[in-house]
């Protein structure tokens, strides 16, 4: 019994869980701190758009307008625009978008040919590490009027075909966005899914095979099920993305023939408050924009914990 009793019990570092993992708390401490700094103590200015925010005065100095500025900018009529584009964007690539690197990781997941997976693999990752200016660029050069694209399609066309740069014309922005987002990305998102693949049990496809299904089948009736997890999850933290588009992207693809009619809500901040001075109203743009994004994904968090017993916390 006295042997039990001096087996069962814990040692001070056992039962402190601080002391137990100290190296791994130090080791944190630079983290939480870079953390605290750039993502928290700048919270304070948020105060700024509740004020008539003067560079010379200071935010303290600044006088109170209250929800002032809250008013003026949704009494913009650019700013009705800016929220049905973003809207527009954020949809399209959320949830049109959702299914490709589902689709690519289960055709990676297919692949028997070790070096070819590994290459087919790296060349669609390879987008996701260019930045967005690298990528505008790439696309003004191959849709520009003596770009590849126009020299591809005066082959197919033939004669009496006149070169034409859609990106200069708003309609075919839409899909520009989508394109070039799902170009960049979708090599990069298979990742996440490709590694939740490789942890399903292999005996469950033995047992499929056997009984005769086709790989259809297997990944239909199997792999999709046992990935639904991390595939709520993903689109759940992914929803923000509907109001928040990519600045980046958004305003490198625009010009001034196509600026007024592809206007989004990150890029109408960025005009009034950096180019136009006017800080307070960027400041109040930016938080209704996060409160809505906040709400998005919250809601979208109870309603999968509710239906589906899935959650992020």
């Amino acid at each position: 019994m006295k042997e039990k009793c001096l087996k069962n019990k814990k040692t001070p570092s056992q039962s402190n869980p601080w002391k137990q993992h100290k190296i791994a708390l130090i080791m944190l401490i630079p983290a939480l701190l870079t953390v605290f700094i750039f993502n928290y103590i700048p919270l304070a200015g948020l105060v700024i758009a509740f004020k008539d925010y003067d560079v010379f005065k200071g935010i303290i100095g600044s006088p109170w307008v209250g929800f002032e500025n809250f008013r003026i900018i949704f009494d913009k009529p650019e700013m009705l625009k800016a929220i049905y584009n973003s809207l527009i964007y954020g949809l399209t690539i959320t949830f049109v978008g959702f299914p490709f690197p589902i689709i690519l990781a289960l055709l990676f997941n297919e692949l028997r040919n070790a070096r070819f997976k590994k290459v087919v693999q790296t060349i669609s990752y390879m987008p996701h590490f260019l930045s967005w200016a690298s990528i505008v660029s790439l696309f003004y050069a191959f849709f520009a009027s003596e770009g590849s694209f126009n020299m591809i399609m005066a082959k197919i066309v033939g004669e009496g075909y006149e070169p034409v740069n859609i990106l200069m014309d708003s309609k075919y922005f839409l899909g520009i966005i989508f394109g070039s987002h799902l170009w960049k990305s979708v090599g990069w998102e298979s990742v996440v899914y490709l590694a939740a693949i490789t942890g399903i049990d292999s005996s469950l496809y033995e047992a499929a095979s056997i009984d005769g299904c086709s790989k259809f089948k297997q990944a239909f009736y199997i792999t999709l099920p046992m990935i639904r997890n991390t595939a709520v999850i993903l689109l759940v933290m992914s929803l923000g993305g509907i109001v928040a588009t990519n600045f980046e992207q958004v305003y490198g693809f625009q010009n001034v023939f196509i600026q007024e009619d592809t206007e989004t809500i990150n890029t109408l901040i960025y005009r009034e408050g950096i180019q136009n001075g006017k800080y307070s109203l960027a400041t109040a743009f930016g938080l209704s924009q996060g409160l809505v994004t906040l709400l998005l994904v919250l809601s979208a968090n109870f309603i999968s914990k509710k239906l589906m017993k899935v959650s992020i916390w």
